[in-house]
C-alpha cells in the first residue's frame, strides 16, 4: 500500500477541492434518482454504490464521509460503499456481475467503460470525468472543470429511461449542467421511460 501511494503525485489543494465538490454533486444526484423494484438488490443486500480506479485527490474518503454522515440511502435502504483499486478490477467485475450495483463512479485512470459495467450490472448509473465521457463512451453523467467551476455533463437518456432515472428538473439548472441529446453518442442500453420527479438542489460551496 505504501509503495502504492509513494507512485501517486500528490493532489494540489484545488484538485481536491473540486473532488469535495464532485463528492457532493453526486450526493445530491443519488437523492434524485429513481430505481424500480427490478433495478434494486433482493432479500437483505443493502444497495451499492462502487467506485473504481486509482485516486490520490480525496473524492473516495470525500464520498464515503457524505455517505455515512448523511446515511445516504437508495429507496429508503441504506447504501453500502466500496472502492476498487485498479489492482482488484477482478474483484470489482465480479461484485458487479453476481451483486451489481446502483451507482458506478470511473475514476479517470481506471479501464472500465460504461458499456462494460452496464452489461455487467443494468442496475447502474454510470458515472465519470470529462465531457467525452458521456458524448464518447457512453457514461449517464461526469464532472467536468470549467473555469475553476465543477459543472455536470449529463445523458438524456438519465432522464428518458424508467429505472434508474434522473429527474428532467435538473434540466433547469442551466448553469451548471449540459444534457447530451439521446439522439447522440450510444450510451447504455435501453431502460427507456416517461419522467417525474422534484427538483435537485445545487450543492453549497
Amino acid at each position: 500500500m505504501s509503495a502504492l501511494h509513494a507512485q501517486v503525485p500528490k493532489a494540489s489543494e484545488e484538485e481536491r477541492r473540486t473532488a469535495r465538490v464532485q463528492a457532493t454533486y453526486l450526493s445530491h444526484l443519488v437523492n434524485f434518482t429513481r430505481w424500480e423494484e427490478r433495478h434494486l438488490p433482493t432479500g437483505n443486500q443493502s444497495p451499492k454504490i462502487i467506485v473504481v480506479g486509482n485516486e490520490s485527490r480525496g473524492f473516495v474518503d470525500s464520498l464515503q464521509f457524505l455517505i455515512r454522515q448523511n446515511a445516504l440511502k437508495i429507496e429508503g435502504q441504506l447504501i453500502e460503499f466500496k472502492h476498487f483499486d485498479n489492482s482488484k478490477k477482478d474483484e470489482a467485475r465480479e461484485i458487479l456481475k453476481n451483486k451489481g450495483a446502483q451507482l458506478v463512479y470511473v475514476l479517470p485512470g481506471s479501464s472500465f467503460t460504461p458499456r462494460e459495467i452496464n452489461e455487467l450490472s443494468e442496475s447502474a448509473v454510470v458515472f465519470g470525468e470529462g465531457r467525452n465521457f458521456v458524448t464518447q463512451k457512453g457514461g449517464d453523467v461526469s464532472f467536468v472543470s470549467v473555469r475553476n467551476r465543477v459543472k455536470l455533463v449529463v445523458s438524456e437518456k438519465y432522464f428518458r429511461r424508467t429505472s434508474p432515472k434522473l429527474s428532467s428538473k435538473l434540466v433547469n439548472l442551466k448553469s451548471v449542467v449540459e444534457i447530451i441529446p439521446s439522439g447522440g453518442p450510444q450510451g447504455p442500453i435501453g431502460r427507456k421511460g416517461a419522467d417525474t420527479a422534484p427538483i435537485l438542489p445545487p450543492p453549497s460551496k
